[in-house]
Formats: structure tokens, sequence, C-alpha cells
């Protein structure tokens, strides 16, 4: 009996510690249940998460359109860029002046789509042309002269012919025909001016271009012969001539 005690009493510990073990197991939260394999316990699930769902990625996505593709951080483009073609009226409407390549200058005067050109090299050469700006296409008429050409920009260009003979020109944008002006009758912005119909009558004509830098140029034609024209003096629009008085007034497209 005295060698049986101590393995009783052996046996008694593992029975109580495996009967604690078995009540503490089953008191624990399912949260913190032991994992087979020694693993740490599972984490229960929050009890209001949703579950996730499935994101599927398809192999043939169509690619971004390379037109309409922008790298990150760019804004989209406005209705501004995207029509720069082209040429506004407000940019059209307005007196151009430049040169041709034989040296002449040449100013335009355009105003609700119509034109009057007048081509001077201040000696002996003019010329006087009418007709259309639509669309930043220039087309004017004279005698025995065409003038055609386009407006882009702030540019103008194109090419003038007389009989057989051919001049390139460009002319740059001066300042807008103000109509309110024009209406009231004491224009001072057009570029053009020519003698009246009065003084035309009695067998002279002139015309002048006032440059941007206040100074002008121009030609009388007295008798059949063209004549270097005298500055109009800027107060009445007139100058004098062999003792005459020469008075001028705009030419503005459309006027008349």
């Amino acid at each position: 009996m005295k060698r049986l005690t101590p393995l009783l009493t052996l046996l008694a510990g593992a029975v109580t510690a495996a009967v604690l073990f078995t009540m503490s197991a089953q008191a624990s939260p399912p949260g913190t249940q032991p994992v087979a394999g020694g693993g740490p316990p599972a984490a229960a699930p929050a009890p209001d998460a949703e579950p996730e769902a499935d994101v599927e990625v398809d192999g043939d996505e169509a690619e971004p359109d390379p037109a309409t593709a922008r790298p990150p951080g760019t804004a989209p483009p406005r209705e501004s860029d995207r029509s720069s073609a082209g040429t506004e009226v407000a940019s059209v409407e307005q007196n151009w002046i430049g040169q041709l390549e034989n040296g002449a200058t040449i100013a335009i005067t355009v105003r609700d789509g119509k034109a009057e050109a007048y081509v001077c090299d201040g000696r002996a050469m003019e010329l006087w042309l009418s007709g259309t700006v639509r669309d930043g296409k220039i087309e004017l008429t004279g005698k025995d002269a065409k003038l055609s050409g386009i407006i882009r920009g702030d540019s103008a260009s194109g090419e003038m012919i007389v009989g057989v003979r051919r001049w390139k020109f460009t002319a740059r944008p001066e300042e807008k025909v103000d109509e309110a002006v024009v209406k009231s009758g004491s224009v001072t912005t057009p570029a053009i001016y020519r003698a009246t119909d009065d003084v035309r009558k009695a067998g002279i004509d002139g015309g002048w271009i006032f440059l941007p830098d206040g100074t002008q140029i121009g030609i009388v034609t007295w008798n059949g012969e063209p004549i270097p024209a005298p500055p109009l003096d800027p107060a009445f629009y007139s100058t004098v001539v062999n003792g005459v008085t020469i008075t001028a007034e705009p030419v503005v497209p459309g006027a008349r």
C-alpha cells in the first residue's frame, strides 16, 4: 500500500489538471478558442462589417482612347482651345496696313464682311479695290486689278495682280473701326481717306493712307497726272494743291 500511495497522488493530480483545463476552455469566448495546430486564435468578424464585393478583372478590357487620354493632373481642354481654327469677325473687321513686294503701301479696311483697299507708293502708283472678307478670305477687285489673300490671327497675306504683274503683300491690324463714330460723321479711326465726290466731279482725285506712326502717304491726280499728295490737316481733313483746297473723307466699306 505504501508503494501505491505516490502513484495514486500523481494520478489524482493529473485528473484534477485535466478537469481544470476543460472548464477553462468552456468558459473562454468564441473568438479566443484555441485552434488546432497551435496557431493563434482567429479574430471574430465585426458585427456591422459588410462582405467585400468580388472584383473581376477582365483581361480584354478596352484601352483608353489616345485622342482623349491626358497625363495625370492635366486639366481638360477648354472650348476656346478646341476651336482655334478660323478667324473671329472681331479680329478681322479693322484696318490692315502693310506693303507690297514692290515697296508700295497697302491699306485694307474691313466692315461687316465688306472691304475697301488702297494701294499707293506716294509717287505715281495707286489702285482702289473693293470686295469682301469672308471666313478670313480676302477677295477684292479694281480697275484691271485683283487682290486675294487670307487672314490668320493678326496677319494678312496674299497677292495682287495688275495685268501681267504680280506682287505678294503682307499686312497687320492697325485699329478697329468704331461704327458709332463712323455713323456720327466724325471719323478718326479709318486708315484710308479719299477726295470727296464734289472734288472728284471737278476732275481732281486723291487718296491718303494714315500710317500707325501718324504719317501719311498718298497721291493726288491732277489733270490726269499723279503727284505726291500733301498731308491732310487732321482737324479738317483737307489740304491745298496748286491753290485749290481739296477735302477728303474716310473710306468706309458699305457706307456708299
